[in-house]
């Protein structure tokens, strides 16, 4: 039999293949902990000994000798238990253990299924580290892996991810507000970026601004970082059409003949690229002004066309007034992905696209065009860019569920390509959020690794149980009680779910940009603007002196 760690507590009851109980010594393992008991099972033509593995799932605390009449009447009374009879100090511990799995001889990198139940009685362990160390990687030692953090409560037992499924079958990190995401998201970036695999960042808010910040720290990587800017040569002209798809209800089939008409005539030179302002100026000037039944069809035309630079006009200026007050930061021109990709897309590159100013059409929008063409690109099979990944913040503004109207989001439909068919062709989706049943139901059970962190709730609860099938309704009841960082790793990538915290990269924290101090901001907004109140009440009582009001205040009063 083996001996493997420290006693911890004793098996009771009745067991399963599957589940046990057992009485804890005080202090002596958590919640979340691995755990081993030695049995015997059935073997080929005799018993044979193994190791069962399980995890802590849950803990219930009793005092026999404590019984609820004496409390309810301790309170009534106003009495300190220690000036009483009674006893705190016989409290039993009982903890719920899933069993994972049995090794066999020592062996600890082959597990398989338990087929015989645990054995009342048995003696709990506690095992090493390097035992557990072994029994998280398995024997795939070969296969390269990422870090994402420890155990929870036991920082000596790393647990990392395997790279390859994750960039190639897709993962979801899920949290509310404040659970840890972005710090998580972070992580999975800089193990990458040590891989110096190729990743685009899709970020709606400058959440990940402080990778480019930060990014001394990388010496054999480049991050790049870029702003929306559609530009419009001969070869992706059809980019208008596009747009327009995407951001109006389309065009009729006679308006789609008038638009094509004067799309063809515009003039381009070649490697020209005109500002999408611009080019859409050309076009309108290439309608004709129509005559008869015409007339409608042109209109339409027009003022689709005028709607699309409407929108990419102010979204355009909102970015720029928000770069603007970023000035340390070194925002590009996003390049065109349909004529040179490879400047998104390369060995030892982050390229995060910052989406912020633009409404959720347009960042969907943007978001699609993208995607769609560096997948495309993949697709093609011309090796033109290697294998990448990407990552989606706020994904469920763009993969909302039925419910929350995706036919107003153009993204739903090359993400849900990308997740389904992506594998293939090298294109892997990490998808971060913080209301999981926002998100669409089906892309998001196409994600083979899920880290979920701290979720209350109790729609995103169900949700996330509903859609990852390996997470029992032990572990969902721990959602709610997740600390920052704290949660569960399930999924393909680990060999069975893991609690886990999440290594905090401190010299990643962005200092250029964070929470800003709003009150702050209100008493020197205020001071400002009575200041300017008062200039314009003196610039404008002095219009009136000239105007011969004399009396100024009491003239303007009459």
């Amino acid at each position: 039999m083996s001996t493997l760690g420290a006693e911890v507590g004793t098996v009771v009851g009745n067991t399963s293949p599957q589940e046990y109980r057992f009485y804890l010594r005080s202090f002596a393992a958590k919640l979340g902990d691995l755990v081993s008991v030695a049995i015997e099972v059935p073997g080929e033509n005799k018993k044979e000994s193994v190791d069962v593995w399980g995890r802590i799932t849950s803990m219930t605390r009793y005092n026999p000798f404590l019984p609820t009449e004496a409390g309810l009447e301790l309170a009534e009374e106003g009495l300190e238990l220690i000036d009483t009879v009674l006893s705190n100090s016989r409290d039993q511990i009982e903890g719920t253990v899933l069993v994972l799995g049995a090794t066999r001889g020592g062996d600890y990198h082959v597990m398989t299924p338990l087929n015989y139940p645990v054995q009342p009685g048995a003696v709990v362990r506690l095992p090493p580290s390097e035992a557990v160390k072994t029994i998280l990687t398995g024997d795939d030692t070969a296969t390269h892996r990422l870090r994402i953090g420890t155990l929870i409560g036991r920082s000596d037992v790393p647990v990392s991810i395997k790279t390859n499924v994750l960039v190639a079958r897709h993962m979801a990190i899920l949290a509310m507000t404040g659970g840890g995401k972005t710090v998580a998201a972070r992580r999975v970036i800089r193990e990458l970026i040590e891989a110096r695999y190729p990743v685009i960042v899709l970020d709606p808010h400058g959440d990940y601004l402080g990778i480019w910040e930060k990014r001394e720290l990388f010496t054999d990587t480049v991050v790049k970082l870029y702003y929306p800017a559609i530009n419009v040569s001969d070869r992706n002209r059809d980019v208008i059409g596009f747009l327009v798809g995407q951001m109006t209800q389309g065009f009729t089939d006679p308006q789609r003949d008038e638009f094509g008409k004067a799309l063809e005539q515009v003039n381009v030179r070649e490697e020209e690229e005109i500002p999408i302002s611009a080019f859409l100026d050309k076009v309108i000037g290439l309608l004709p002004r129509g005559s008869g039944t015409n007339v409608r069809t042109i209109g339409a035309v027009r003022r689709g066309l005028k709607m699309v630079q409407k929108q990419m006009d102010a979204m355009m200026n909102s970015n720029e007034t928000l770069r603007k007050r970023l000035r340390e930061f070194d925002f590009e021109a996003m390049p065109d992905p349909f004529v040179a990709p490879e400047r998104f897309i390369r060995p030892g590159q982050v390229s995060i696209l910052y989406l912020g100013g633009y409404d959720h059409l347009t960042q969907s929008t943007i978001v699609s065009l993208v995607l769609r063409n560096l997948y495309e690109v993949r697709a093609s099979m011309k090796n033109q860019i290697p294998p990448f990944l990407s990552v989606v913040e706020e994904a469920h503004n763009f993969i909302p569920s039925r419910g929350e109207g995706q036919a107003d989001t153009p993204s739903v439909e090359i993400i849900r390509k990308v997740i389904t068919e992506g594998r293939k062709f090298g294109v892997g989706l990490l998808l971060i959020s913080q209301r999981p049943s926002r998100l669409d139901e089906t892309t998001l059970s196409q994600c083979n690794t899920f880290l979920v962190f701290r979720l209350v709730n109790p729609r995103d609860q169900s949700f996330v149980e509903k859609v990852m099938e390996n997470l029992s309704k032990a572990d969902g009841r721990l959602l709610p009680g997740f600390g920052p960082g704290e949660g569960i790793v399930s999924g393909q990538a680990v060999r069975f779910p893991l609690l886990v915290k999440v290594d905090w990269d401190e010299d990643l924290q962005p200092t250029a940009i964070g929470d800003e101090d709003f009150v702050d901001a209100v008493s020197r907004w205020a001071d400002t603007t009575e200041g300017r109140a008062s200039d314009r009440a003196a610039e404008f009582h002095e219009k009136l002196r000239h105007a011969g009001y004399a009396g100024g205040e009491s003239a303007l009063g009459e």
